[in-house]
């Protein structure tokens, strides 16, 4: 009887929080186009709201990020751009920010909703992990512009952590509207199904984190990548969590939920594996072009089936904290 009074109070909170209104602090403010920040502040700035790196007849979006800095000061720092999920910002974010701070690292998390009016997506197909990884490119540009910051990190969650994947390949950074590059980056249960020929110019270090049972976005596809890049200069790595299921650092997630429509993302196929196209389009095996939330929609039901379960697990919680922690100290500190 309690447990389940609990699991009732645990659902209601779920559906009062996707249901307040998420307010955009950059609502018609300018945006910034250099950084002169020492201390924590909020930052609006310009992005440009495509859904892949073809940038013809885009749009620019107005967009923010927080920057937190370490309580001890220094003349320079390095730094980590963090990007959020399907779900938005969430509260256990706050942990890996105390973490990196207390490094002595600078954090820009990004909020990728606000602007586009988006409280969270259950579809994930409203905006895709590229969407997310021009929103970090361009927080890379602007965050650079500060002359206190010297090598900066790339740490994303779910379909955020496409970016940090793909910042992998050199051909995929060359398409973006920058010329900075991501030091190193972190993967967190990302979704990974996408393919590259073997002979690709791998640049950047990247480690992904998976869950041994994750059921939305299965590390089989995280696997698939490892094993095709790995002997490429040694600069890719793969953790498997052991019982961990997505969401293992979600605190709230603390006794699981199951969700019955949610889609589980266990077929590889050419159809439900993609690449980039020279262009910058997505296009899966197929040559299909994926470039509308509607056509996204439809692959992705095509390329699932349905029912995943979430879960924190305290014990993946903790291993990733350490992990993310000794990648960034290693590969942030080298010129």
């Amino acid at each position: 009887m309690y447990r389940s009074f609990l699991l009732f109070l645990l659902m209601a909170l779920i559906i009062s929080s996707c249901s307040r209104t998420k307010k955009d602090p950059c609502e018609n403010q300018e945006p910034k186009s250099i950084i002169t920040a020492t201390s924590d502040t909020l930052v609006c700035f310009e992005s440009v709201d495509s859904y892949d790196l073809d940038y013809i007849d885009k749009k620019k979006v107005v967009i923010y990020g927080e920057l937190f800095f370490p309580q001890s000061k220094k003349d320079t720092y390095n730094a980590v751009i963090m990007t959020h999920g399907s779900g938005g910002k969430r509260r256990y974010h706050n942990k890996y920010i105390d973490l990196l701070t207390e490094m002595g690292l600078v954090v820009f998390q990004l909020d990728h909703y606000a602007a586009r009016k988006i409280k969270y997506d259950k579809t994930f197909s409203k905006v895709s992990g590229l969407t997310f990884m021009n929103d970090a490119y361009a927080a890379l540009n602007i965050l650079k512009t500060n002359n206190i910051i010297n090598n900066v990190g790339y740490l994303g969650w779910s379909q955020g952590g496409v970016g940090p994947i793909l910042s992998h390949f050199k051909f995929v950074n060359d398409l973006l509207p920058t010329k900075e590059r991501f030091q190193a980056s972190i993967a967190l249960y990302p979704y990974c199904g996408f393919t590259f020929p073997s002979n690709v110019i791998t640049e950047t270090p990247l480690l992904m984190i998976t869950g041994a049972d994750d059921d939305l976005t299965p590390e089989a596809a995280c696997r698939n990548i490892y094993s095709k890049f790995f002997r490429n200069d040694n600069k890719i790595n793969l953790i498997s969590m052991e019982n961990a299921r997505h969401g293992f650092d979600n605190p709230f997630l603390f006794f699981g939920i199951t969700f019955d429509k949610l889609p589980n993302l266990k077929i590889i196929n050419e159809d439900c594996t993609l690449t980039i196209t020279k262009t910058g389009e997505i296009e899966n095996m197929k040559g299909v072009v994926i470039n509308t939330p509607e056509i996204s929609e439809y692959f992705l039901d095509k390329c699932s089936f349905k029912g995943v379960t979430v879960k924190y697990n305290h014990e993946a919680t903790q291993k990733a904290l350490k992990e993310v922690s000794e990648f960034f100290s290693k590969n942030l500190s080298i010129e």
